[in-house]
């Protein structure tokens, strides 16, 4: 094998200089000759040389071309990217992250509590076995089973617009913390700090009730057989009404998220009902009407799909409720009721400011930057 190059080159004196190679061909032929052992192998490797010099010279302007690429195009978009992390910055400046860990102390808690559910079953002797009086109960409050009334009729519309609130269930509370930091701004910072709390606390207590009284949901009493000993045989897959989804998309999409859950038995109470239940009691977003519009279409979603009783919904507004009415009458870290001070001396002149309600976090802004943002205020936590 032989490479004949043909160079068109500019040279300085007799040292051939790579540097000014503008282009070059190659035609390869085969002989018995060439390719014997008995040939000269100088030209060859000469030739090989300046091949491999002009593909690292080739190389060399191309990653020059594309880095000089990038340099220009990252010149042109530093400014704005330089605006839109400030523009964050400024978003988040009033939010004290000191406050927001404490708010979402509880939150963590549960978390932690949920994903150590086996470890706690086997630990504690936690219950197993599901309890199946929730259509006994629900049937005695209401005369019939809601859920079988509302899921009779289905159709790929319907199974569409009950699993669109289920597939944002678990971004609730970063979308409602997003949505007050960019449209209320300063004005939210006691929302965030005690809608987390009151979230994180919804679910430690519907947690426990799960963990203590397991209750089957309708999709397992509806479809569960048992056997003369009372084991199950066989029973709906979790999914329940949702799997016409997966077979409507060829994703097992559903299947996986509720596969993944350790608990299989916590239909009571409802915390896809308590989630949107905790935005609305905290200014929901855009107004009380569509606050109360999702609470309406999550409860319709759970009935639809089999997930939940009726009973479980109105499970998880009671949890929500008390939990709100121990955080105003009770107490919370992030506020103080009205305080009065000691009475004052007879014929002493009374102050304006003899009653005073202290209500915290407490903001107080000294002066507004460039962008009207305000800055860094003053925040107090009561514990």
């Amino acid at each position: 094998l032989s490479i004949k190059a043909v160079v068109s080159t500019q040279s300085t004196g007799k040292t051939i200089n790579t540097n000014y190679f503008t282009k070059f061909n190659l035609s390869l032929s085969m002989s018995k000759n060439e390719a014997g052992l008995g040939g000269k192998n100088t030209p060859l490797r000469d030739n090989q040389k300046i091949y491999l010099a002009n593909v690292w010279y080739s190389w060399q302007r191309f990653t020059d071309s594309i880095k000089s690429v990038l340099e220009t195009e990252w010149n042109n978009k530093k400014q704005d990217v330089s605006r839109y992390f400030s523009s964050v910055h400024h978003l988040f400046q009033f939010v004290s992250p000191k406050l927001l860990l404490i708010s979402a102390l509880p939150m963590l808690m549960y978390l932690i509590i949920f994903k150590s559910y086996l470890f706690l079953k086997e630990t504690l002797h936690l219950p197993e076995k599901p309890h199946l009086v929730l259509p006994e109960i629900e049937f005695s409050l209401f005369r019939c089973l809601p859920h079988q009334i509302i899921s009779r009729r289905w159709n790929v519309g319907f199974d569409m617009l009950a699993a669109f609130p289920y597939l944002f269930h678990f971004t609730l509370p970063f979308l409602f913390i997003l949505y007050n930091v960019i449209m209320r701004k300063q004005r939210c910072v006691p929302i965030i700090y005690q809608y987390l709390w009151c979230a994180g606390w919804t679910n430690i207590i519907a947690v426990f009730v799960q963990f203590l009284v397991p209750t089957a949901p309708p999709w397992f009493n509806d479809s569960a057989v048992f056997d003369m000993s009372g084991e199950v045989i066989s029973s709906a897959p979790n999914e329940a009404a949702f799997q016409r989804i997966d077979a409507l998309i060829g994703i097992p999409w559903f299947k996986n998220i509720y596969g993944q859950s350790p608990l299989k038995y916590g239909s009571f109470p409802s915390l896809h009902v308590a989630w949107p239940t905790v935005i609305f009691l905290h200014q929901p977003w855009f107004s009380n009407k569509v606050g109360l519009a999702h609470v309406i279409w999550i409860t319709w979603a759970a009935l639809y799909s089999s997930h939940h009783y009726l009973v479980d919904v109105l499970g998880g507004i009671i949890v929500v409720v008390a939990v709100k009415l121990g955080m105003m009458h009770i107490w919370e870290p992030f506020s103080k009721k009205k305080e009065s001070s000691p009475a004052p001396l007879p014929g002493a002149a009374s102050s304006p400011h003899h009653h005073y309600q202290r209500l915290t976090p407490a903001v107080r802004w000294s002066r507004e930057d460039s962008l009207g943002y305000p800055t860094r205020g003053q925040y107090t936590l009561y514990l």
